[in-house]
């Protein structure tokens, strides 16, 4: 009898831990959510919106894409260079990049003709959907990743939107003053079962180059991949801007003791539970980003630090408020129902709040951009 596709990753995954006897938390993440073909990110597999798991900003309105496309063409001016590249990472279904495209080839026609759009995206089933989407946009391309470029060849922006969440992360516990790492072995034959092993040096000097001191008896988690990741950008880009949307904090804030349990959850048809080893290539698993993480070893890679604010500081910067007017004048039902989903997305304490917007450089004079004009620098969550 032929095995499911979930049966199948399943199977590979305590295959490896009968041989290994324990994996690292952070390895058993990673295959269940990108393991070739079969892991939730890499298999053909309904995942944002109302048939999927959960919503982007992308999703909601038009108007997120046409924001970005207008902090694009004021980026091209300041960096008066051509070709002018447009690096999206992890690009899902392509809804922000056609927004972003149509935006900048019916209103910045220059800044469009000077341009490649370029989308890294490892999903087949993605591509697949982005291509069938974008096929009117002649500039575009597509990369594996990042490390397909050659160093310092990035002329433009590099960005993503929900990108940092969705890497594996290493789980780990403070017992006794100590850092241990949890890995995951098996009771019998089905049952799952944490072990803790002492914690890598690499995790350790992680939390002190970071000034990390976790609450006794806490759990949460470190991105080792993020670290890593950001430093690739980097090493490629050789002008320009890395814009990083995502939800999560500085350490200062995400490392508080009111979050004993850290910030790892699971997403299941718009559903989130702690359940990691159930509906396992069929859910989504996030956490919260360390945005001094990216801050610290982008600074070490060579990335300046241009800002930090949140998506509804960043979108009101460039413009949100006059989209939002002109919709209350027209007094239409498009209108009524569009106002509904951008309200969406300056809420506070829903996504205007909850999501970041990071924002670095590298060889630019005189950095700042529009959508760093207005900062909310007033509480640890701000930072970095």
């Amino acid at each position: 009898m032929e095995l499911t596709g979930r049966q199948e990753l399943i199977s590979i995954i305590k295959e490896r831990i009968k041989r290994e006897g324990a994996i690292p938390f952070r390895d058993f993440m990673d295959m269940a959510l990108y393991y070739p073909e079969l892991g939730y990110y890499t298999s053909p597999k309904e995942k944002i919106g109302g048939l999927g798991d959960f919503f982007t900003a992308s999703e909601l309105d038009k108007v997120f894409g046409e924001l970005l496309a207008k902090q694009f063409g004021e980026i091209y001016e300041k960096l008066g260079e051509k070709p002018f590249q447009i690096v999206e990472i992890g690009a899902g279904k392509g809804y922000l990049a056609h927004d972003i495209l149509k935006y900048l080839k019916e209103n910045l026609p220059q800044v469009y003709k000077n341009s490649r759009y370029i989308l890294i995206e490892k999903s087949p089933y993605h591509i697949q959907m982005q291509k069938a989407l974008l096929k009117d946009f002649e500039i575009v391309e597509w990369f594996q990743d990042i490390i397909d470029f050659e160093d310092e060849s990035i002329t433009g922006v590099v960005f993503s939107n929900e990108l940092f969440d969705a890497f594996p992360v290493h789980l780990i516990r403070k017992i006794n003053g100590k850092i241990y790492e949890v890995y995951i072995t098996l009771e019998g034959e089905n049952t799952v079962k944490e072990v803790l092993k002492e914690a890598p040096e690499e995790i350790t000097r992680y939390l002190k180059e970071l000034n990390i001191n976790l609450p006794d008896g806490m759990q949460t988690e470190v991105n080792l991949d993020a670290k890593d990741y950001i430093q690739k950008i980097a090493k490629k880009l050789k002008k320009g801007y890395v814009i990083t949307i995502d939800y999560g904090y500085p350490s200062a804030e995400l490392y508080k003791p009111y979050r004993m349990r850290g910030t790892l959850l699971c997403y299941h048809k718009h559903r989130y539970s702690e359940n990691y080893y159930q509906n396992i290539g069929m859910q989504d698993i996030t956490s919260h980003v360390n945005f001094s993480a990216l801050k610290y070893y982008g600074l070490i890679a060579g990335l300046d630090f241009t800002g930090f604010t949140d998506q509804a500081h960043f979108l009101t910067n460039l413009g949100l408020m006059e989209v939002l007017a002109e919709l209350q004048e027209r007094n239409d039902l498009e209108a009524f129902e569009r106002l509904n989903r951008l309200k969406t997305l300056v809420l506070p304490k829903g996504m205007g709040e909850k999501f970041k917007v990071l924002v670095q450089h590298k060889n630019v004079e005189n950095p700042i951009i529009k959508g760093l004009e207005m900062l909310p620098y007033t509480s640890d969550r701000y930072k970095l």
